[in-house]
């Protein structure tokens, strides 16, 4: 639930891009410029993903965290301390699944067609 009305913050970004993606097919605007606003519709692309998914993934690494580390206030910092300090193995078959999962979800965020 929001208490946000429509349009969304998806929504708003979606048609920035969208506005963006036209003006850059037009032939006014010089080659160097289409590629500067290409980079910046990658980025809003990239942060509509996050907001559209973000919550999601925050709460699933959360809770895998929560049972990887046995603590109930869950870090990435508190993870890599207890590895760092060698409380978890860098080679737990639970670790490395986590950080293969995580390092897939963030992919699926910053460039989903790379997978």
């Amino acid at each position: 639930m929001s208490v946000f009305d429509r349009p969304t913050s998806a929504e708003l970004l979606e048609a920035v891009i969208d506005f963006i993606n036209a003006e850059i097919k037009s032939d006014s605007y010089p080659t160097n410029k289409k590629f500067k606003f290409q980079i910046v519709t990658n980025i809003l692309r990239i942060v509509k993903r996050e907001i559209e998914s973000g919550k999601e993934i925050d709460k699933k690494f959360f809770e895998l965290g929560i049972k990887l580390t046995g603590e109930d206030d869950f870090s990435l910092d508190k993870l890599s301390e207890k590895i760092k300090n060698k409380e978890i193995n860098h080679d737990d078959e639970s670790l490395v699944n986590f950080l293969y999962d995580l390092a897939e979800e963030k992919i699926k965020i910053d460039n989903p067609k790379y997978k």
